[in-house]
Formats: structure tokens, C-alpha cells, sequence
């Protein structure tokens, strides 16, 4: 089937409760402090392992395409600016360029599945900083040189990059906004 029969937004409803805890573990195996290119860096491959293994996103962010490789785009508006939401209980700027735990975290948004993925990706990257980092996600797939400018990258685009059929997209995107409609509808 093509990717036309996708739900109309192709796109991964934001968890903000998800992706605060999937940063604050990240913090935590870092002692608490990181770099926030870093951090943002290191959730982008989360965010693709999980899509590659789960058939589903981590945080459900916006992904886009800066100069130094594809970003999450509102985990890096939480890191640059304060916020009064969940990330703002747990995550602070703690610097010019880095953010730190400000408490215990709450990682119960977050499966043992997940968490694993997240701790795979840490351990694999443990030895590069954010500019390492960006130069290997230059080399991904779905990245396109922006020429300066924040450009979205499609969710099916990483999808497709991952190898996933027309089919498997559609299912994942379907569930995805499945699992958002019955989320809002518990917090109602």
C-alpha cells in the first residue's frame, strides 16, 4: 500500500512525560549533567532504535535537520528555555550549554524495554561529545543539509530509513495516534 493511506499527519503525537524521563535517565548515567547537544543527540538514536526494535517512538518529538545532524526539536526548545511543564520539574539549564537533573527522576513513564534501548545507546556513545556525535548523524539516511535553516524530517523518511515496508509505516503511525487518542483520553 502506498504511504498516502498514512494517517493525515504523519507525524508522532509529543510525550512530554516520556521524553522528560527518557532525558533524566540519560542524565542520570552521566552523573546528572550533560552537554545538550548531547543529550538531544543520544535521545535522536533512542527515538530510532526504539522505532527500529519497538514499533513505536520514545517521546514522539519533531524530528528535524540542523546543520550538526538531525535533532529532536522541542527537547531542544525544553533545554534552551525554562519550562513550567513535567520537563521543568526534573530538567534545568544548568549552564550556557548543558542541563542537569534538578531531582530524583521519575522514570515511570518509561518501560524496561525502553529503558534499555536508552542504556544501549548511552553505553555505545559513551566516548563521543556532541560533535562527534553530530559529524556520525550527518551520515544517517534521513539527514538532508539544511543550509543553515531547521528542517523537518518526515517521520516516514526514518522509518523508510529503518528499512520498514509502506505497510509497517502506515501500522506504526495508525497505532501511534491510536496510543496518543487513549492517553488524552486518561488524563481527561
Amino acid at each position: 500500500m502506498a504511504l498516502e493511506a498514512q494517517p493525515a499527519r504523519g507525524h508522532f503525537p509529543f510525550n512530554e512525560r516520556k521524553a522528560t524521563a527518557a532525558a533524566a535517565f540519560l542524565l542520570q548515567q552521566e552523573g546528572g549533567t550533560m552537554d545538550y547537544m548531547r543529550l538531544v543527540k543520544l535521545l535522536y538514536l533512542a527515538e530510532r532504535e526504539s522505532l527500529a526494535h519497538l514499533g513505536h517512538p520514545l517521546t514522539g518529538d519533531t524530528y528535524c535537520a540542523l546543520d550538526q545532524g538531525p535533532i529532536l526539536s522541542r527537547i531542544v526548545d525544553l533545554c534552551k528555555q525554562p519550562s513550567s511543564g513535567v520537563w521543568g520539574t526534573q530538567v534545568e539549564r544548568s549552564s550556557l550549554w548543558a542541563v542537569r537533573l534538578k531531582t530524583t527522576p521519575d522514570l515511570g513513564p518509561l518501560s524496561p524495554a525502553e529503558m534499555t534501548i536508552l542504556e544501549e545507546v548511552a553505553k555505545a556513545h559513551r566516548d563521543h561529545d556532541q560533535w562527534q556525535l553530530s559529524t556520525l548523524m550527518q551520515g544517517l539516511p534521513e539527514w538532508r543539509d539544511p543550509r543553515g535553516a531547521r528542517v523537518e524530517i518526515a517521520p516516514t523518511d526514518i522509518l523508510a530509513a529503518l528499512g520498514k515496508t509502506p505497510d509497517q509505516i502506515r501500522e506504526i503511525l495508525v497505532e501511534a495516534d491510536d496510543d496518543a487518542r487513549v492517553d488524552a483520553l486518561l488524563r481527561e
